[in-house]
């Protein structure tokens, strides 16, 4: 009886215990996460759609990358676009992409601003496409540490290619992925074609469709599956001959292109992972590091685990997968880098740092359910960083040039001269400048349509190129009309004597380096005016608000000779 009497006192404990068990069984804790993750990434995309909307509304004219790209969109033929290709970075997707969208919505500023605003929305949908087709849930990280980013929306949402080339190969992943998963003729040629997108985006996507393709592959032969492991490399032919083309066109740039190797600085690329990654906060870029590592570490783990099971559940796993691309990836991304000897920028690692977060959100998205509250906890904290944030640092203009060649056109009178220098700020110029004053570079070239690094480098292997220039000025000031400056003026300490020129290229102290020598002309240009000229004044710039400081242009004034 006493037994019986204390078995039915125990029976709601049990009972309660059986509940409590219920609550954080890994079921519910797996629902719980996947309804609270959703909900994040719903916020997440909200907010980026803003941030990129504000973005469009205040980044004002086009910067001289931009109009390189819109110009040599819209050159008079498809041969010619073709020829002036090797003059730019970038295959032939993005310039027939531009054209396409200059006949049939417009080429103004605005417009071809809005085709940057529908390729970063693409962006932001092929994370979610992503992440439904990989891992069955929302792309937490992606959303959160990159698609809120500020530089990643100021220059994926720039009219040049990077953008797209991250959407190509986010898509990419998705598709090839869903190939090793079901490998039908269909989702086969689907992944050939993004793949081929991919790399006629952009020619450094080649390595990471390398990377897929090899991940791909890696996981049938795990399972013992010879002939869909061969199927997912075929899937990389397609692009690989599609980049045959450009053999020699890219052989032929190197004879230009010496003009700005200046050699693998890890320092300057580390510089600029920093400024692309530390958003909203600096030490942002160590939370990137620390996540690329751990994915990688966890997916080592989980994948050395689970080898020996070959089951349904292994073989829908994208882990092993998506650890195996990202490795493969940043490793030969390092390694065009290092080959390439051209310095960097930012931007340029905006495909790599997409393709990264999208493999380190398919690894983590199977880990332990503790992990991922943790992928939770960090999404919530960078939306609520990150938005603010990005809400005063995308109120910014990509140049002023657009505002001070519309100024010039109506100050400058018919026998001013206008110079504008450094010489690629050229491209800005010439796009928005109407007046009647000439204008030239230092030193002047025939064609300001986009980079002409060869007409560069010829300049560099002449006696005093710059002279020209320098004697036109004087003749412009000492006829009593103004000489105008766009651009920057070097400073100069008086009591030194004028700069010299540097012996012709390649016979000075940098070989074949550019920079020294549009340097040394700019100096003359300054020394010039400082010593020769009666009055020299700046011209107060047209706006207050924030300017990317690559183009945030001067614009001064000379007069009177001495």
């Amino acid at each position: 009886m006493l037994s019986r009497f204390q078995s039915e006192q125990q029976r709601p404990f049990v009972s309660i215990r059986a509940q409590c068990a219920s609550c954080i069984s890994p079921g519910r804790t797996r629902l719980v996460l996947v309804r609270c993750g959703m909900a994040v990434a719903i916020v997440a995309t909200v907010a980026a759609i803003l941030l990129h909307l504000i973005s469009f509304t205040n980044a004002g004219g086009l910067w001289r990358d931009e109009v390189s790209s819109a110009n040599m969109a819209t050159l008079p033929s498809l041969q010619t676009m073709w020829e002036t290709l090797p003059h730019d970075s970038f295959p032939i997707l993005f310039p027939a992409v531009t054209r396409v969208w200059s006949v049939t919505v417009g080429e103004t500023d605005i417009r071809l601003r809005s085709l940057g605003l529908v390729i970063g929305l693409l962006f932001l949908a092929s994370l979610w496409i992503a992440g439904w087709i990989i891992w069955r849930g929302p792309p937490l990280l992606s959303l959160t540490l990159f698609a809120l980013n500020v530089m990643a929306i100021r220059y994926g949402d720039s009219v040049r290619a990077y953008g797209l080339a991250a959407a190509c190969i986010v898509l990419t992943i998705a598709a090839t992925w869903r190939f090793v998963e079901t490998p039908t003729p269909s989702g086969g040629i689907t992944a050939a074609v993004m793949a081929t997108l991919s790399v006629q985006a952009l020619y450094q996507n080649a390595v990471f469709v390398l990377a897929i393709c090899v991940a791909g592959c890696l996981k049938h032969l795990l399972q013992r599956h010879l002939v869909p492991a061969l199927k997912v490399l075929a899937i990389g032919v397609v692009p690989a001959l599609s980049l045959t083309p450009y053999i020699r066109p890219i052989l032929r740039a190197q004879d230009w292109w010496i003009l700005s190797k200046y050699g693998f600085t890890l320092q300057l690329i580390g510089n600029n992972i920093s400024s692309l990654t530390g958003h909203p906060l600096g030490v942002f870029t160590y939370v990137w590091a620390l996540l690329v590592v751990a994915a990688v570490g966890l997916g080592i783990q989980r994948a050395i685990s689970r080898t020996s099971t070959i089951d349904e559940e292994n073989r829908q796993d994208p882990t092993l997968f998506a650890t195996v691309a990202l490795v493969l990836g940043l490793t030969g991304f390092g390694l065009f880098l290092v080959i390439a000897k051209l310095p960097t920028q930012p931007w340029y690692f905006f495909p790599a740092i997409g393709f990264a977060v999208v493999c380190c959100d398919a690894i983590l998205s199977g880990t332990h359910w503790s992990v991922r509250i943790g992928v939770l906890i960090a999404a919530v904290t960078v939306v609520v960083l990150a938005f603010p944030a990005g809400l005063s640092e995308l109120k910014f203009r990509q140049t002023d040039g657009d505002l001070l060649a519309w100024r010039l056109s109506e100050l400058a009178g018919r026998e001013d001269l206008i110079i504008v220098n450094p010489w690629y700020c050229d491209l800005t110029f010439s796009r928005y400048y109407r007046g009647t004053a000439p204008w030239t570079t230092l030193p002047g070239f025939e064609d300001y349509r986009y980079p002409r690094y060869d007409l560069f480098k010829l300049k560099m292997q002449l006696e005093h190129p710059a002279q020209p220039v320098l004697d036109r000025l004087a003749a412009t000031l000492r006829s009593g009309h103004m000489v105008w400056v766009v651009g920057w003026l070097p400073a100069v300490r008086f009591g030194i004597t004028r700069p010299q020129d540097l012996p012709p290229a390649p016979h000075g102290p940098s070989g074949w380096l550019d920079e020294p020598y549009s340097e040394t002309w700019g100096a003359q240009l300054s020394y010039l005016i400082a010593t020769h000229t009666q009055r020299i004044a700046l011209v107060p710039d047209p706006i207050n608000s924030r300017v990317n400081p690559l183009e945030d242009m001067q614009l001064i004034v000379a007069t009177g000779w001495r």
